[in-house]
């Protein structure tokens, strides 16, 4: 039952942060010679979301958390938090070290936004499982 309520959750969160994302108006065209001189990187996406409302959590893109609004990446790093120590057999979580691995967590996602949050966390962590 749990679980189910963290996927709903994460579902949420994602699922928001698309939306909002599709009602961002786009900016002002750029001048050909100025958009040649400073060509931007496109934003990564993910192929997470398989239906409208259900996520392969292991197929969520560090870039589609990164894109989330604070709330809702902060409800779903937590959520993976839980996931993956729960996948990993780990039973025990000393909570006052949470804040700094979510840290760590998000810089490793800053540093390689197209790699899969579940990566995220293994490579920030050291988990290899």
């Amino acid at each position: 039952m749990k679980m189910t309520c963290m996927v709903v959750l994460l579902a949420g969160c994602l699922g928001g942060a698309a939306q909002a994302q599709q009602s961002v108006t786009p900016p002002a065209p750029v001048a050909p010679t100025a958009q040649a001189a400073s060509p931007t990187t496109p934003r990564a996406t993910s192929e997470a979301q398989i239906a409208p409302g259900r996520w392969d959590v292991d197929r969520v893109l560090c870039s589609d958390l990164l894109g989330a609004a604070d709330e809702d990446r902060a409800a779903a790093a937590m959520f993976y938090f839980g996931y993956l120590a729960a996948k990993a057999g780990i039973h025990v979580i000393d909570v006052g070290k949470i804040d700094g691995n979510v840290h760590k967590v998000m810089e490793r996602c800053g540093a390689a936004p197209s790699i899969t949050v579940t990566q995220a966390f293994r490579q920030a962590l050291g988990r290899h499982r």
